[in-house]
């Protein structure tokens, strides 16, 4: 019963600091990129839809190196876990 009180107590207060957190956070809005890339997109990269905009133009570098990181992470693992023939 302890342990039942005991998360309810804790998960409301992760609730009360995630909602005043919340609040805080959305009254400090900068809209500064928001309005940036309202204007220049199409001018920057000639694409009529601003999500493909930013993915294929403005975040393409971060896209690359994403999926190179992705690429050296699963051939370690398939390096790391085969398994040798040779017997020692």
């Amino acid at each position: 019963m302890i342990k039942k009180c005991m998360l309810i107590f804790m998960l409301t207060i992760l609730l009360v600091v995630f909602s005043r957190t919340s609040f805080q956070a959305i009254q400090n809005i900068d809209t500064s990129s928001k309005d940036y890339y309202l204007k220049n997109t199409y001018s920057d990269t000639g694409s009529k839809n601003i999500v493909t905009g930013i993915y294929l133009d403005y975040r393409l570098f971060d896209s690359i190196f994403e999926a190179s990181i992705l690429i050296i992470a699963v051939s370690g693992i398939i390096f790391m876990s085969k398994k040798d023939d040779e017997v020692v």
